[in-house]
């Protein structure tokens, strides 16, 4: 396995798309290739973001290819309707150059922990690239335990955790019980100044195709101790994706329309069935843009 740092601030990019079902590839290049120049670490292509999975497969593929032209470290979703298709999905993406997998466990029917630990475990077994644990509950219904925790990071295939649920105590326990074995990640932006202190290594965000540069100095003010200016960043980061949350639809088409409204994106068209932000909803994006 190779070695991968992942601390730091990594966006969960945004999917570009030329039109609907289509993808802006050039566009993937560009906006990684931003995304380091602001100060990320590297970038996530197809996460819950980038609407990984509504995407076909060669998609997903093909949006880790065109990242990896980019020159930066780049992390993929990996998903699946069963665990033949998930394995599958990992060898895809590796096949594509990606440096580690994002790993999304078969989420219609709800899974205990044990169970959580099982897939883990033996997508890891099988993979050709180091895995990360996607853990998003609120949408999965699949919560992870420390004592879960503990046993995926015993393997050393698996050097981290996404934790992308809003339970801050819960991730502090996650990160007692990596004991240092993996990185645990922060993937919710309004708690990451209490994940940082709580000992999380890094961020996976989809507020960071936005507010990047406050990101990475939310890092920097966190392991400075420079209270003041952790809160005054932190309470910004939350209030912008809070009216993002409140703009009718979803989070990725929220983020589309609010990076089209600032130029960093040409299109705000969303992954069939997901709507993209119509006209009407264009002046509750422009407030969280004011934050």
């Amino acid at each position: 396995m190779t070695h991968l740092e992942l601390s730091g601030a990594w966006p969960a990019l945004v999917t570009p798309l030329r039109a609907p079902g289509e993808l802006d590839l050039p566009a993937v290049r560009r906006l990684a290739e931003r995304a380091v120049g602001e100060g990320a670490t590297g970038v996530l292509v197809a996460g819950s973001t980038g609407e990984g999975t509504l995407l076909a497969p060669a998609d997903r593929r093909a949006l880790t290819a065109a990242a990896i032209d980019a020159e930066v470290p780049v992390l993929a979703g990996a998903c699946g309707a069963t665990l033949e298709d998930l394995h599958a999905d990992v060898e895809r993406l590796a096949g594509a150059g990606a440096d580690a997998v994002l790993v999304l466990p078969p989420s219609y029917q709800p899974l205990t922990p044990d169970e959580l630990v099982d897939v883990h475990l033996a997508v890891a077994d099988r993979a050709d690239v180091p895995t990360l644990v996607y853990h998003i509950p609120q949408f999965t219904n699949s919560p992870l335990t420390p004592e879960a925790v503990t046993a995926i990071a015993a393997h050393p295939g698996v050097i981290g955790l996404k934790d992308s649920s809003p339970d801050a105590e819960r991730r502090a326990a996650f990160v007692r019980a990596a004991a240092d074995k993996l990185a645990v990640l922060d993937g919710h932006a309004p708690t990451l100044a209490l994940a940082l202190r709580a000992g999380a290594a890094g961020s996976i965000t989809a507020l960071a195709n936005l507010r990047l540069r406050r990101i990475v100095e939310l890092h920097q003010a966190v392991a400075a101790g420079d209270e003041g200016t952790v809160q005054r960043l932190q309470a910004s980061l939350a209030s912008c994706e809070a009216d993002l949350r409140a703009v009718p639809g979803s989070m990725p088409a929220a983020v589309k329309a609010a990076m089209q409204l600032e130029g960093s994106l040409d299109e705000r068209w969303c992954v069939p069935p997901l709507r993209s932000v119509p006209g009407e909803h264009l002046a509750l994006v422009r407030t969280a843009l004011l934050r």
